[in-house]
């Protein structure tokens, strides 16, 4: 039986450093001047900031964490490239007193 490797997410990376030390998202969220919401947003994949995980690679004395974002990204680019999108653009028609006909 074939084994599967998984690799290790930017979001477990800190996690686990947190729980190494004892802080919290929430705690680490206000340590960089952030709310835990975009924090979450950014160690999930759905926001980008480098500067964000510059930071949290200091705070937490994580120096590669800034090369390991960069790997994820590229990864992502890779996987997205030539997918086209399906979604149309709609067009905003305004009409008189902002009532449709």
């Amino acid at each position: 039986m074939k084994e599967i490797v998984r690799e290790t997410t930017i979001k477990e990376i800190v996690k686990e450093k947190c729980r190494e030390i004892g802080l919290s998202l929430a705690k680490l969220a206000f340590e960089l001047g952030t709310n835990q919401v975009y924090l979450l947003n950014v160690l999930h994949g759905r926001k980008v900031s480098r500067p964000l995980i510059r930071k949290i690679a200091q705070t937490l004395h994580l120096s590669d964490l800034p090369s390991q974002y960069e790997s994820y990204l590229a990864s992502r680019r890779v996987e997205n490239k030539g997918v086209k999108s399906t979604q149309k653009g709609s067009k905003n028609k305004s009409h008189k007193g902002g009532v449709k006909p």
